[in-house]
């Protein structure tokens, strides 16, 4: 039987979970949990804040209703199970500090994207390497995937070493992919196999 031929049984024996009971993850530091209408101070925080949200597609946040929208969005399409993705909090304080998560989930393929965002205060501490660790490690023992993707932008090497610290390999650019401040941009295509793991 081919190594292929193996990974794909395996996934037969993965009971996926079923959005029922939100999934929260532990980890040394951190809780993830879920994003409540209660955190939308936070979310705004986060992002609100230009230098979080540069090299994302969308301007920084400018009111706590849009902080609102974005948690109920999150929620609506965890509850039409779509997408999970969770609020990151330390373990000492529930306050969200940062928000990771997959945003789509073609189950066909055994596939989905993760992104991710923190607050700067609490950039270069290894919390979002922490955090990701702990959600690849959920969407490849709950939800049966081979295949984890994440872009980034190429003018932010910070986000593509988070990446590579937790296994993820550059497979391309993929150039001029969107357009912003009167510019076209590159984005980086990185992707976790299942197999390469915790290598």
């Amino acid at each position: 039987m081919s190594k292929n031929a193996d990974t794909a049984n395996s996934f037969q024996r993965i009971e996926i979970f079923d959005f029922h009971i939100f999934p929260i993850l532990q980890t040394t530091r951190l809780v993830l949990r879920q994003l409540r209408l209660q955190d939308a101070d936070a979310v705004l925080h986060i992002r609100g804040d230009f230098e979080v949200t540069r090299y994302n597609i969308g301007s920084a946040y400018q009111s706590r209703e849009q902080a609102q929208n974005l948690i109920e969005g999150i929620t609506d399409g965890y509850n039409q199970h779509l997408e999970v993705r969770w609020g990151i909090t330390l373990r000492e304080d529930d306050s969200v500090i940062g928000m990771v998560g997959y945003n789509y989930w073609v189950r066909h393929d055994h596939r989905a994207s993760v992104g991710y965002d923190l607050a700067r205060e609490f950039w270069g501490l290894g919390i979002m390497t922490e955090a990701l660790r702990a959600v690849i490690a959920f969407g490849f023992d709950q939800m049966a995937l081979n295949r984890i993707e994440a872009d980034a932008d190429m003018r932010n090497p910070a986000s593509a070493r988070v990446l590579e610290k937790v296994g993820f390999s550059r497979e391309g650019v993929q150039r001029e992919q969107f357009y912003e401040d009167g510019r076209f941009h590159d984005l980086g295509l990185f992707a976790l196999l299942r197999r390469d793991f915790g290598k």
